[in-house]
C-alpha cells in the first residue's frame, strides 16, 4: 500500500502543530518547575511508544511491533541516560529521532501504518525539543558552574561549624 505524500501546505500545518505541542510541553516545564531534560526524556519515550501503537495497524503487526520496540530501546536508552546523566543524551535522541521518523515512517516501509501528519508533527516537535534542551543545558551549565563554586565551600563550612561546636561542648564540660 503506497501512501501519497503530503503537500507543502499540509507539511507546514502539521509542523506547526508539532511546534505548538513543543511550546506546550515547555510551558508545562516552566509552570511546574520540572527539569526540562527529565520531561523531555519522558516525552521521547512516549513518542516511541506511540509508534509501537501504530505498528498494530500494519498488515503483519508482529514483526513491526518488534521493530518499533527496538526504536523504543534505542531512544529510551538515550532518554534514560539523560535522566541519570547529561542532558546531551536526550538532545542526541531528539536530534536523531526526526531522521528516523522521516526516513522510516514517512518515506520508508513503516509509512504503511504511521500516519503522515503525525510523523511530520513529530519531526517538528523533536527538532524544537532538541534545540530547547540544548539551550537549557548550555544556559544551565553556566549557572551550575557558579553554583558549584559556591557549594564547594559549603561542606567545609559545615565541618568547621561542627568542630567548633564540639570544642565548645568540651569546654562546657559536655560529652565530646
Amino acid at each position: 500500500m503506497v501512501k501519497a505524500m503530503l503537500d507543502t501546505t499540509e507539511i507546514l500545518i502539521f509542523a506547526g502543530v508539532g511546534l505548538v505541542f513543543a511550546l506546550g510541553l515547555l510551558a508545562f516545564c516552566k509552570w511546574s518547575g520540572a527539569a526540562v531534560q527529565r520531561i523531555a526524556a519522558y516525552a521521547l519515550i512516549a513518542l516511541c511508544f506511540l509508534y509501537v501503537g501504530f505498528a498494530f495497524r500494519a498488515e503483519e503487526p508482529g514483526p513491526w511491533v518488534g521493530v518499533e520496540m527496538t526504536g523504543v530501546a534505542v531512544f529510551g536508552t538515550l532518554a534514560g541516560m539523560s535522566i541519570i546523566g547529561s542532558p546531551w543524551w536526550v538532545v542526541a535522541g531528539f536530534a536523531l529521532h526526526p531522521l528516523y521518523a522521516i526516513y522510516f515512517h514517512y518515506i520508508g516501509a513503516a509509512s504503511q501504518f504511521a500516519p503522515a501528519p503525525f510523523v511530520i508533527a513529530n519531526a517538528a516537535f523533536d527538532v524544537a525539543m532538541a534545540l530547547f534542551v540544548a539551550y537549557a543545558a548550555l544556559r544551565g551549565g553556566r549557572k551550575s558552574a557558579t553554583r558549584a563554586e559556591e557549594t564547594s565551600e559549603a561542606p567545609q563550612r559545615k565541618l568547621a561549624a561542627r568542630s567548633q561546636h564540639r570544642s565548645q561542648s568540651r569546654d562546657a564540660g559536655g560529652p565530646a
